[in-house]
């Protein structure tokens, strides 16, 4: 029954004088009927004008654009205040903890308590 559906399907869409059908259409018609058909010129032009209209739109539609050089980012940022530099967890990290300092430290504190 699905067969016949399908077919009569691609009758119907190969007799109407203008073939508008969508590329899931054409897909599942060609599979089942032309293995090697070609994709049709207005599937390509309407894939090729929707590509174009959505990047035209995310372009018209995004913010303005960040200073490029580093000295206008950086002046920006120091007018604007610290608290939107990304590099102030790094500039205000603490340093390395220095092992040899700690354990001189631990071995001074073992000796009080012992001692004591």
């Amino acid at each position: 029954m699905r067969k016949a559906t399908l077919s009569v399907h691609a009758e119907s869409t190969t007799n109407r004088t203008t073939r508008a059908y969508s590329a899931h259409e054409f897909s599942t018609l060609s599979t089942k009927l032309h293995k090697n058909a070609a994709l049709p010129l207005d599937i390509k032009l309407e894939t090729l004008v929707s590509v174009f209209l959505a990047c035209f739109g995310l372009v018209l539609g995004s913010d303005p654009l960040k200073p490029v050089s580093w000295s206008a980012w950086a002046g920006q940022i120091e007018r604007d205040g610290g608290g939107a530099n990304p590099f102030r967890g790094l500039e205000e990290r603490v340093g390395f903890m220095d092992i040899r300092a700690q354990r001189r430290e631990f071995a001074e504190w073992a000796k009080q308590q012992g001692g004591a």
